[in-house]
C-alpha cells in the first residue's frame, strides 16, 4: 500500500479518517520507479473498529479484523478489548457482512486464484482490447481520461485496473476475495492502489472519483440496485459512472444456465472445482477449438465457475437501470453496449 492511498481512505462506517501504524515497509519497482510502499500496517478508525494491512493491501472488510486477528494480535496486546468493543457497537453490522460476502469471498476466490498473470487472459481479452473496451463503453479517448482517477469496482485478477492505469489515469481497485492480493503483486504500474472491501461498504468519502466503473459485478451481490446505489455518491459532479449488467434472454441456452446454477452453487466450493474440471472443462476447450478460440483449462474453468459458482445473479434491463440513475441525480444515461447477455450503461452525475 502506498502511503499516499490514505488521503483518500475513510472508514466505511463512519467516513472518519483513519489513524495508521506502520509495520513493515518494502521498496517496490515499477519499470525504473521504486517506491516505499507498506507491507504491513493497520488501520483505525475514530469509532475503534481496526483494519489490517496484510501483503501490501489494506483490508477494510467489517470481518477483516477477525480473519487477520492473529497478524493483529502480534501487535495488538488488547486485541481482545478491541474486539469486544467491535462486537458490542458494530455487532449487527459484522453480523450481516459476514452473511452476505461469505460464499461470494468463496466463489470469486477460487475462480480468480485459477488466473496466472502473463500467460492467461480474462474472457479471451487481452490487456490492450481490455483498454480498447473502455475507451468505448466510457465513450472517451486517452487524453480526455489523463490525469482522472478511477475506481474499478469488483477488480478481480487486477488486470484491467492496472491496464487502464496506462491511459495516465489513477485507479483502485476493489475486490472482496482474496484474489486482490496477486493483482497487487502483479501490477506494474505506481499509479494503481488495491483495496479489498466491501463494494456496500466502500472505504471512500463521497465525490471522490472521476470515474466509477464496474462491469458484471454489482448483478452477482444479493441486491444490484442497492449496490449500484451504495456507489453513487462516490462520482464527482460531472462524472462518470458505468456498469454493466446482465439482461434477460429467451433462449434455451441462457435458461437452462440459470436452472443449472440454482444447483451447483449448493455445493462446497472444492466439489465445485473438480465436478467442472471432470465434467464440463474438456468438452467446452473442444468448443472453443472448433470456433477458433485458443483458451487452456484454467481459462476454461473460470468461465464455468463465473457462471455456475456465484451464489446471486440478477438481470436487468436498461430502462429499469435508467431509472436508478435518473432518481440518485444523474442525468438521463447512455447505453455505449447491448450484447448476448449484457449490456453497459452509464451516466453523468449532474
Amino acid at each position: 500500500m502506498k502511503e499516499s492511498l490514505l488521503e483518500n481512505l475513510r472508514c466505511p462506517l463512519t467516513m472518519g479518517k483513519f489513524t495508521l501504524e506502520v509495520y513493515e515497509k518494502e521498496q517496490r519497482k515499477y519499470g525504473e520507479t521504486e517506491i516505499s510502499e507498506i507491507k504491513s500496517g493497520l488501520l483505525t478508525s475514530p469509532c475503534g473498529y481496526v483494519f489490517p494491512i496484510v501483503k501490501g493491501v489494506p483490508r477494510i472488510q467489517m470481518e477483516s479484523f477477525i480473519e487477520h486477528q492473529e497478524f493483529i494480535r502480534l501487535y495488538k496486546k488488547d486485541y481482545d478489548l478491541i474486539k469486544e468493543k467491535i462486537y458490542k457497537d458494530w455487532g449487527y453490522v459484522l453480523a450481516q457482512a459476514i452473511k452476505r460476502n461469505k460464499k461470494t469471498k468463496q466463489s470469486f476466490g477460487a475462480e480468480w486464484g485459477l488466473f496466472r498473470h502473463g500467460k492467461d487472459t480474462t474472457w479471451d481479452f487481452t490487456k490492450e482490447s481490455r483498454k480498447k473496451r473502455v475507451l468505448m463503453e466510457l465513450q472517451t479517448t486517452p487524453e480526455e481520461l489523463k490525469g482522472k482517477k478511477l475506481f474499478d469496482v469488483g477488480c478481480g485478477n487486477g488486470v484491467l485496473t492496472s491496464g487502464v492505469s496506462e491511459f495516465g489515469i489513477e485507479t483502485f481497485g476493489l475486490d472482496v476475495s482474496n484474489s486482490i492480493e496477486n493483482a497487487y503483486l502483479y501490477n506494474e504500474n505506481p499509479n494503481v492502489h488495491f483495496i479489498q472491501g466491501d463494494l456496500q461498504l466502500p472505504p471512500f468519502a463521497a465525490e471522490t472519483f472521476d470515474i466509477v466503473y464496474s462491469t458484471g459485478v454489482l448483478i452477482v451481490t444479493n441486491n444490484t440496485e442497492l449496490s449500484f446505489s451504495c456507489l453513487s455518491g462516490l462520482t464527482k459532479k460531472g462524472g462518470i459512472y458505468y456498469v454493466w449488467l446482465y439482461k434477460p434472454e429467451k433462449d434455451f441456452k441462457h435458461n437452462a444456465l440459470n436452472v443449472a446454477r440454482a444447483f451447483t452453487n449448493k455445493f462446497p466450493i472444492k466439489v465445485q472445482y473438480w465436478m467442472f474440471l471432470i465434467l464440463l472443462v474438456p468438452q467446452g476447450l473442444l468448443k472453443m477449438r472448433l470456433r477458433g478460440i485458443k483458451r487452456n483449462w484454467r481459462e476454461q474453468l473460470i468461465t464455468y465457475l463465473d457462471v455456475l459458482s456465484c451464489e446471486f445473479r440478477s438481470e436487468h434491463t436498461p430502462e429499469e437501470t435508467e431509472v436508478w440513475y435518473t432518481k440518485r441525480d444523474y442525468m438521463k444515461p447512455v447505453v455505449t453496449i447491448v450484447e448476448y447477455l449484457g449490456f453497459g450503461i452509464y451516466g453523468k452525475r449532474k
